[in-house]
């Protein structure tokens, strides 16, 4: 019995040995067969959501829309996310996701494209970060959340952090308050139950502050 043993043991090492991998960096057609499906995921993702909101059939999209992200996931386990618009690419893919997790990697793949020098990533950030603080109850910092006060019909922004910088909001390429409700009200304008004498105000949600610290490295 021992000696079979011994026989498996050496031909599980042998078999072993005969196998090789290249890493993704080191292979360049795979990088960029993965780096192009990249793009054709986020094109799907896009396509998927072309058209008024109201009319886009969500419940054929969601299935779609995990599948999206599972392999984006592959791709990034495969160690094939190389430039700045695979970041891109993947961290609008997440964008649309269904756990706060999800929003917070956007914010983290898109602060990676920024790094790799594409600055229009900045915005994605601002969002990523604005929607993972609101889903886990905090306040957004950079005005780019709308929501709804049930059951009321019309929308409403998110709570915003009174202590982040103005100036910050203008770096990444967000709005201000003042703009932030210019937007909610173009929202507003575009839904036939939303009264048209309603002005835009912060919702009524009881987010707690997000004061400095509250974002490790950024704020």
């Amino acid at each position: 019995m021992h000696k079979y043993f011994a026989q498996v043991l050496v031909l599980l090492s042998a078999c072993a040995h005969t196998l090789t991998y290249t890493p993704c960096e080191a292979d360049s057609a795979r990088q960029a067969k993965r780096s192009q499906e990249l793009q054709d995921l986020v094109n799907a993702d896009q396509a998927d959501r072309t058209g008024p909101v109201e009319k886009i059939d969500m419940e054929a999209v969601r299935p779609r829309d995990i599948r999206r992200r599972i392999r984006v996931a592959e791709i990034f386990a495969e160690g094939c996310f190389k430039e700045a618009k695979d970041y891109a690419a993947a961290a609008l893919v997440f964008q649309h996701g269904d756990v706060v997790d999800h929003y917070y990697q956007t914010f983290i793949w898109s602060k990676r494209a920024v790094e790799l020098g594409d600055p229009t990533q900045r915005s994605m950030m601002a969002k990523g970060l604005d929607r993972y603080l609101v889903r886990t109850g905090k306040k957004q910092l950079f005005a780019s959340q709308a929501g709804k006060d049930s059951p009321n019909p019309c929308w409403c922004l998110e709570p915003v952090e009174k202590s982040f910088p103005e100036s910050r909001r203008a770096e990444y390429g967000s709005r201000s308050n003042a703009e932030a409700f210019l937007w909610v009200q173009g929202l507003n304008a575009e839904q036939s139950d939303c009264p048209k004498e309603t002005k835009p105000s912060f919702c009524n949600h009881p987010l707690k502050p997000s004061p400095k610290g509250s974002v490790p490295g950024f704020w």
